[in-house]
């Protein structure tokens, strides 16, 4: 798959990841780049944390990553973003 159909899985409810394993989109609503969460479900609401140049930056891969899911997702602080999840569970912030 490519990074716009691991998107659209990840908007959907569904599992995937890209050939080369660095976007994932997991059975409970979470989205990786690599082994980073960068993007969540919580409800019925997407959100992707900000680990971008602008924002807490990562790697380029993951701004791109990140870029790519705010199409569907609603962007938040990388602190907001860590503080909504807690142990195993994504909570509203």
């Amino acid at each position: 798959m490519n990074k716009s159909q691991v998107i659209s899985a990840w908007q959907s409810g569904r599992i995937a990841r890209t050939a080369n394993g660095s976007l994932t989109s997991s059975s409970d609503g979470t989205l990786y780049s690599y082994n980073l969460p960068i993007g969540a479900r919580i409800d019925d609401e997407l959100i992707v944390g900000d680990y971008t140049a602008s924002g807490t930056y990562h790697s380029n891969t993951t701004s791109t990553h990140v870029v790519n899911a705010e199409q569907v997702a609603r962007i938040v602080s990388v602190a907001e973003f860590e503080y909504s999840f807690k142990g195993d569970k994504w909570y509203r912030a």
